[in-house]
């Protein structure tokens, strides 16, 4: 019988590609999303199907896996894909921005999660797999809100790990770097003219090292592939992490002290 995986956020980016390769691999995918009129740009393969998931609402978030579930019978896998993204001095940062990022990042997540332990544990298996960050273990200049959900997530997966064991349910934490995706979309053109003074200029080049970052971040299809390779292992690895510079910062991050190592970012972002 043919696995069945759940991914949220699948409709663009490390989702996508995630879906796509799973259903190369013969798996039934559903692939679920906030707003189904994106389903239409979607790949379309014929192990894939579209389902409406907004992880922010617990009634579409359990309409969604009761459809799920009648269509395939069973739910193999739950990839927590879905997150968005924000950057500004926190001072800066608007209450609704705020309350967005918590509600999909964390809460979303959470939801989800939730939402499908109880199938998981009565089958007496499941991998749970939440793509977090770098930004869910390191900190960078102007990112705390960001930084706030992803460490919250990091945090809600290995604690629940310990929960989980006895049902032999996985857990598994994908940490990508910079990818080239539209998770970057929310803070194009921001109206960098009419920011204070006091942060115009450190704000200003930290802007524009991320812009210029994310435009040449690697394939988000390299992050699918560790999703595949995180979910069909046998081993009880917690954390994956996909390309070099990632590993390298995380690396660098354990090898000098802190004062060191925020240091050194904000010689970069002062360049």
């Amino acid at each position: 019988m043919m696995k069945t995986i759940l991914i949220t956020g699948a409709s663009s980016g490390i989702g996508k590609e995630t879906a796509i390769l799973f259903a190369e691999n013969g798996w039934n995918v559903a692939a679920t999303m906030r707003n189904m009129q994106n389903a239409d740009k979607a790949e379309a393969l014929p192990n894939i199907e579209y389902f409406r998931m907004d992880v922010k609402d617990k009634n579409s978030i359990e309409e969604c896996i009761q459809e799920v579930l009648e269509r395939y019978g069973k739910i193999d896998v739950l990839v927590n894909n879905a997150g968005i993204y924000t950057t500004n001095p926190i001072e800066l940062t608007q209450e609704e921005t705020i309350g967005n990022v918590i509600d999909t990042n964390i809460k979303g997540v959470i939801n989800v999660t939730k939402a499908l332990i109880p199938h998981f544990r009565k089958r007496k298996a499941g991998t749970i797999v939440t793509v977090s960050s770098i930004a869910g273990r390191l900190t960078f200049p102007f990112q705390s809100v960001y930084h706030t959900s992803k460490w919250a997530i990091e945090g809600f997966m290995e604690s629940l790990r310990y929960e989980l064991k006895p049902f032999n349910i996985n857990l598994k934490i994908i940490e990508p770097g910079v990818v080239k995706t539209n998770l970057y979309q929310s803070i194009q053109n921001l109206p960098l003219e009419k920011y204070p003074d006091d942060y115009k200029e450190s704000f200003g080049k930290w802007y524009k090292s991320l812009t210029d970052g994310y435009t040449k971040g690697y394939n988000p299809a390299i992050d699918a592939k560790t999703i595949f390779r995180a979910v069909n292992s046998k081993s009880s690895k917690l954390r994956y992490r996909s390309d070099f510079s990632t590993k390298l910062a995380f690396f660098l991050r354990a090898l000098l002290p802190l004062s060191t190592f925020q240091h050194m970012m904000q010689n970069m972002m002062s360049k």
